[in-house]
This record gives structure tokens, sequence and C-alpha cells, in this order.
């Protein structure tokens, strides 16, 4: 059946669409997996960003989880200026956690460093240039829409960009913090972002700060996004990763630029694959044999490390110290 271009796609839907919880609390599977894909070698490595990414096969996953104790981003004094995109002044280096799917498109969604406000005083207009105090919850979709001009029918790519009200204080997380996230489709052709604190900080800069905000037992609350569009997940085969990663602002597609900002060591403790079995929801642990690996642009730049007991479960300890590129490199 030929698809009606001039109906417009509607790229999200709210949460009740779904029974949130469906993908929470499931089985562990460590059967074999009949007809299972292998990962595939990895592509080269995307300029612009220091960045550990562990993705897995394009097969029948229905999304990822994978709990984490999230890393301490400290900046470089020196790369603090304009990237000639916005009026404001801010640290050229910004850190994010993720996770995110790729069938027909490709989404990202799960934890960048953020604006914040630091009292219940929220008054003040925060914009680029205000202080980056905690992790929020991000989004990030293609989707393709319809668009009639002057009678042509033409389908143009929208990148959608989402993040969480800074209002929303039960939905800051800060380093220390032990957190679940995961990306998954509950629906065909849409995934949705889960959070949840596992274990608050006890780094007393950043449980301090947490206090300050009244939550009930000064607990984050579980972040459930909307539905967003992502088009084949859920009924076609899909790819799904975990990303650590230090991003520079207007640097994108060129080449890193050297900096002396860090993520100190953040841990994965496990990250399964989701995937049904005769029809049962089950997940499996992300273990090397299902993994393609990048360390981008150098593996100076990365302490990694695992154990045995780490590895069979999908996980890793990962710190981010940048190191210069060789001329080999560059």
């Amino acid at each position: 059946m030929k698809k009606d271009l001039n109906k417009r796609v509607v790229p999200t839907l709210d949460s009740h669409y779904t029974a949130m919880d469906a993908f929470n609390n499931v089985n562990v599977y460590e059967g074999q997996i009949m007809e299972e894909l292998g990962p595939q070698p990895a592509p080269k490595c995307f300029l612009g960003a220091w960045y550990r990414k562990v993705y897995s096969s394009k097969d029948a996953w229905l999304g990822i989880e994978g709990t984490i104790r999230l890393g301490e981003f400290t900046p470089d004094e020196k790369r603090y200026g304009s990237d000639g995109r916005t009026f404001w002044d801010r640290y050229l280096d910004n850190p994010s956690i993720y996770m995110g799917g790729q069938s027909q498109s490709e989404s990202d969604a799960g934890l960048g460093w953020m604006t914040g406000y630091e009292t219940l005083d929220t008054s003040e207009l925060l914009n680029y240039g205000s202080k980056k105090i905690c992790y929020r919850p991000f989004y990030r979709y293609i989707y393709s829409e319809a668009i009639d001009i002057e009678g042509n029918v033409t389908r143009n790519n929208v990148n959608s960009w989402n993040v969480t009200d800074p209002k929303r204080f039960e939905f800051y997380y800060f380093p220390g913090d032990l957190i679940k996230m995961s990306v998954y489709s509950p629906i065909e052709d849409y995934l949705q972002l889960r959070i949840e604190v596992i274990e608050p900080t006890s780094i007393p800069k950043y449980k301090n700060q947490r206090e300050l905000y009244g939550l009930k037992n000064n607990q984050p609350s579980i972040y459930f996004s909307p539905l967003f569009y992502s088009e084949g997940h859920g009924r076609l085969n899909a790819e799904f990763k975990r990303v650590n990663s230090i991003d520079q602002y207007g640097n994108e597609g060129s080449n890193v630029k050297p900096t002396h900002a860090t993520v100190s060591e953040a841990t994965w403790e496990s990250v399964y694959l989701y995937r049904r079995i005769t029809d049962k929801l089950i997940k499996v642990p992300f273990i090397k044999q299902r993994q393609t690996e990048m360390v981008c642009p150098n593996l100076e730049s990365f302490s990694i490390k695992t154990t045995e007991a780490l590895q069979a479960k999908g996980g890793e300890q990962i710190m981010i110290h940048p190191k210069p590129l060789t001329e080999r490199e560059v």
C-alpha cells in the first residue's frame, strides 16, 4: 500500500498510550538465540567528540537497558567562550551519557550535563550561558515530514531535540547517582526513555544540592519521556547503543579541539538488550560477542577497565581524559 505523502507524521505521543513499565523487571535469558545476527565491523569515527560507543548487531532487538554510576565532569577553564552560534559564553566541552536505537531512522536518548536552578527560585530565565549544575534527560530523533510548497509534495528530514523542563527538580541527576536507564520500543515505530535512580549520590556537594529542592524522601522521580517517533523500531530489525561522551560545541564534523576537560570514572554495572522469544519479552546480557566497540578519536583518551563479573553483564568502567591527537590521527 502506497503511503500518502501529504499525511503529516505525528512524531510524539503521550506516555499513557502504552504500559510504561512493560520493559521494567524483565527476566534475564542466558540461553542460545536461534539465528541471532552477529555484530558488524566498526565504521570510521565521527569527528568532533571524544566518545566511547558500544552498539549491537542490527537484529530483532526491542531496546537496551543499563545501570550506571554517573561520573563527574571537570571542565577546562581555558575552553570557556563563544562557539560563534550564540550570544553567550559557556564551557565548550560538555559530557553526555546516552543510549539510542537505529532502524529506518536513528534516535538518541539519555542524560546531558545542563543548566539548572540551584535554589527553588525559578524566576530567572535560563539561557545557553547559564551555569550547568546537573544531568537532565534529553531525547533526539529524526523523522520525515511531508511539506506542500507551491503544489509540490516533498519529504524533509526533521531533527527534533527535546529536553526536560529545568523547573522539574525531580528530574535532576547528579554525579554519583546510580541510575537504571533504558530505551525501548513499546509500540511499532516509537521509542521511549526511562530513567530511575537506584541509589542517590553520596558525594556531599551534590547530595547537599539535591536536599535544597525538597523532594519527597529526597529522591528523584522515575522519568518517562513521551513516546517519540523512530521509524522501523518494533517491526523491523534495529541496533541499540550505549555512549559515554565529551561533546564539543560548534565542532561537529571537525577534528576535536585539545582540552583538559575530564569525566571521572563511570561504571556500567550491567547492560542488557531486549527481545521477544516465543512471544515472551526477555533481556540478554550485552556481552562482548554482541558488541561492536568504538573508542574515538583515540584510545589514549580513555581508561576502560572491566572484570569477569562486569563483562558477564555487559558492563565496564570508563574514564574520559582527552589526549592530543598524533599526526596520524588528525
